[in-house]
């Protein structure tokens, strides 16, 4: 059964608070106790019940332990710990107090103004820190194996009172250096509107496919807008097949152009005609704060404060909003693709134990 409020597993966490839930796991706030006093308050994610024996889950559970460990950095949530109590396992992540870039964005919304530009990009700087350490990883054979997030979204970037930015949910994270696969063929893992147009047609996930993803959370956070759209989840893939990308210069006229043609630039519909990493991404748009005359030092003491502002404002819209945490459904799209003829029919549905395909 699901833990309840106060439970303690492992000898030492004690779940307060339920948080969040998914379509795979649940996450709670929960606090450590040591001696003398100590405490300290962590996440807690538990996987639900109805996929506690479906080995697949448990799988990429495991493989989310296993990559966090290798990804000490201060641009990426951090795993502290993995148990299984009976047949439950439960991974015990860093707690990042502030909120996710989808809730910051919502509360500029609400004061009925555009995101300071400044703001979004310094978090998607942050950002692409994170995933630029997870994609330059070495493994511990000491070569070069890069992880593929394939979930970027603003619901995964967090920022927290500080202003650090961290990337999180490494859930369906693939890491170069296994022999296997958790991913069927014709199978897609993440957020529809975040898919990069390759991933529609059917290749694999790479570093630029994340790179895609990053420009369009941003694009999305400075346009205050949807930037693939469509009235089916069929109609978003489709229009992000088509590469089309509106123009964000239309959409903030005030924008730099300098941030402007950085921002297009990782939306190539043309996998090499991008930023050649995260971390060339990143520099490009950190000279745009630089331009500024502050650096990111000053933007990041900016979004300190506007995080705290954005937490009353949600607080004062939403009386009920908790800091998010990002779930973790998984979305699979039955798919019939031809790329020759860049033709695609498909359902869109969150999968089901019974639906998982066998593992390859």
């Amino acid at each position: 059964m699901t833990q309840q409020p106060s439970t303690v597993i492992g000898g030492r966490y004690e779940l307060v608070e339920r948080i969040a839930e998914g379509g795979m796991a649940i996450v709670w706030k929960a606090r450590v106790r040591g001696a003398a006093g100590f405490a300290r308050t962590v996440a807690v994610k538990e996987i639900k019940v109805e996929y506690r024996s479906v080995r697949q889950y448990i799988q990429m559970f495991i493989e989310e332990a296993r990559i966090g460990t290798e990804l000490a950095h201060p641009h990426i949530v951090q795993v502290l710990d993995f148990l299984l109590e009976g047949e439950t396992h439960y991974l015990v992540l860093e707690w990042v107090e502030g909120v996710d870039l989808h809730d910051f964005v919502r509360a500029f919304s609400y004061l009925e103004q555009p995101i300071p530009w400044p703001l979004a990009v310094a978090a998607g700087v942050g950002a692409l820190q994170g995933l630029s350490a997870a994609h330059e990883r070495v493994a511990p054979s000491g070569k070069t194996s890069p992880v593929i997030h394939r979930d970027v979204s603003p619901h995964n970037i967090l920022i927290n009172q500080s202003g650090t930015v961290k990337l999180s949910d490494f859930g369906l994270a693939r890491a170069r250096d296994r022999a296997f696969t958790l991913t069927a063929p014709g199978t897609l893992k993440g957020k529809i509107s975040y898919f990069a147009p390759e991933i529609t047609k059917g290749q694999k996930a790479s570093t630029l496919s994340d790179q895609f993803s990053m420009g369009c959370v941003l694009w999305e956070a400075l346009a205050a807008e949807r930037l693939f759209e469509g009235i089916s989840d069929v109609e978003v893939f489709t229009a992000i097949r088509s590469g089309e990308v509106k123009s964000l210069k239309e959409a903030r006229p005030d924008l730099p152009d300098r941030v402007v043609q950085a921002v297009h630039r990782s939306l190539s519909l043309a996998p090499e005609e991008r930023f050649p990493s995260a971390r060339a991404f990143a520099a490009d748009l950190s000279e745009c704060l630089r331009d500024l005359g502050g650096g990111l030092y000053d933007a990041s003491e900016r979004l300190a404060a506007a995080v705290l502002v954005a937490r009353e404002t949600l607080s004062n819209f939403e009386p009920s909003t908790r800091i998010s945490a990002s779930d973790m459904n998984l979305v699979t799209m039955s798919l019939q693709i031809d790329v020759d003829s860049a033709t695609f029919a498909g359902t869109t549905e969150v999968m089901d134990a019974q639906d998982l395909p066998e593992e390859s």
